[in-house]
């Protein structure tokens, strides 16, 4: 039986959030360079509430420049469980952006405890930043994540952070 539409997308949820999504690091010096920023908070809402895309919103984050936070809206492909996507934090209070190239993967369960069903590991690096943001969050640094996501019923899509864990970059 194929995965559903609800299902891929959800896993992708994890990955962002946004946006929400297991890449190694191509290089030895993108490993190696620090992680500015960690929030405690990155959630999404279900899809069925957001038109078929993840929604990712960014909270409690530091350094206190981004402690507002910030949010996320990207597609996913129908039935994906696995796979690459860019992923786009805007920050608050005109802060900037910050593109990331991000990858995900389903894993083992972890602390995720009901009604999220799915541990998702997010990896990847940051593209790019503007703004305030490029000031403190610099091109190449890793992006690291699990997500804990439901993916099915009328609340599939939605996510929230592995408790215990931060979303890094």
């Amino acid at each position: 039986m194929k995965p559903s539409h609800r299902v891929g997308a959800l896993v992708a949820v994890a990955a962002i959030g946004t946006a929400s999504l297991v890449l190694p690091l191509a290089t030895t010096a993108s490993a190696a360079l620090p992680q500015h920023v960690a929030c405690a908070k990155v959630t999404s809402q279900p899809l069925s509430k957001t038109g078929g895309k993840i929604k990712a919103t960014f909270a409690s984050c530091t350094p206190t420049a981004l402690a507002a936070g910030g949010s996320s809206l990207t597609s996913v492909q129908p039935g994906q469980t696995s796979g690459t996507l860019t992923d786009k934090v805007t920050w608050k209070n005109g802060k900037g952006t910050t593109t990331m190239i991000i990858k995900y993967a389903s894993t083992t369960k972890g602390r995720c405890k009901p009604p999220y069903d799915t541990r998702v590991k997010i990896t990847g690096k940051v593209k790019s930043s503007t703004g305030a943001a490029a000031k403190i969050v610099k091109n190449g640094e890793p992006v690291t994540a699990f997500q804990c996501a439901v993916t099915k019923g009328p609340n599939a899509g939605q996510s929230t952070l592995e408790p215990g864990t931060k979303f890094k970059l």
